[in-house]
C-alpha cells in the first residue's frame, strides 16, 4: 500500500548541489510495510483475549524515485520513517502550527505508539498513507495525506528538498556506532 507519484524534475534532484546520475525526472511515492513487534505473539502460552489487545505488527513507510518510462527502474528508496501523531491540545485548540478544527478522536492515536527496539517513536503504531501530491500553489512543497490508528486522519506538508534528503543521505552526514 501507499501512495504515488509526485514528479521530481532534475532541479528538485539535484537541489542543495548534489549531483545525481540522472538524466530525466523521476516520479516518487510512498510505500508502507508492516515490522514485526511483539515476539511473544506466536507463543502458545500467551493468551488470545491479550493477543488481541496488541496487535503484533506495527506499519512503517519509505520514499521510492523510479523512471517515468518503462521499465520503471527504481533509481533510489529511502529507509523507513514514521509520521508524528497530531499535536495534544489542552483546551480543545490546535496548536498554532496546525491548521483545521481538532479532533477529539486523535488522542485515540496514542494509546499504540509504534515500538520497536525496546524504543517508543511518537508516531501511531498503524499508520496507511493514502495520498500524496504536489502542493498546488508550492511546486517546492508536498501533501501527504495519512490515516493513525484505523482512527483518525491528518495532513501534513513535506518540502522537496527534505523528500531528496531522504532518498540521497549524504555519506558525510550518516552517524555509525559501534555496539
Amino acid at each position: 500500500g501507499g501512495a504515488c507519484c509526485v514528479s521530481f524534475s532534475l532541479d528538485d534532484i539535484n537541489m542543495g548541489g548534489t549531483q545525481h546520475n540522472h538524466h530525466e525526472p523521476l516520479l516518487v511515492g510512498i510505500a508502507h510495510t508492516k515490522v514485526p513487534w511483539q515476539p511473544w505473539y506466536s507463543k502458545d502460552h500467551i493468551p488470545q483475549e491479550r493477543k488481541d489487545m496488541l496487535p503484533h505488527t506495527h506499519y512503517v513507510s519509505f520514499f521510492y524515485a523510479f523512471d517515468p518510462r518503462p521499465p520503471f527502474q527504481l533509481r533510489a528508496r529511502s529507509g523507513y520513517f514514521c509520521l508524528g501523531h497530531t499535536p495534544l491540545s489542552r483546551d480543545g485548540q490546535l496548536p498554532p502550527t496546525e491548521g483545521g478544527i481538532f479532533n477529539q478522536h486523535s488522542i485515540l492515536t496514542r494509546d499504540r505508539p509504534l515500538k520497536q527496539h525496546n524504543v517508543t517513536y511518537e508516531c501511531p503504531q498503524i499508520e496507511y498513507i493514502s495520498a500524496f501530491v504536489e502542493k498546488a500553489d508550492d511546486k517546492s512543497s508536498t501533501v501527504v495525506g495519512y490515516g493513525m490508528n484505523d482512527c483518525t486522519a491528518r495532513l501534513i506538508e513535506i518540502e522537496k528538498r527534505e523528500i531528496v534528503r531522504l532518498l540521497y543521505p549524504d555519506p558525510l552526514e550518516m552517524v555509525f556506532e559501534a555496539e
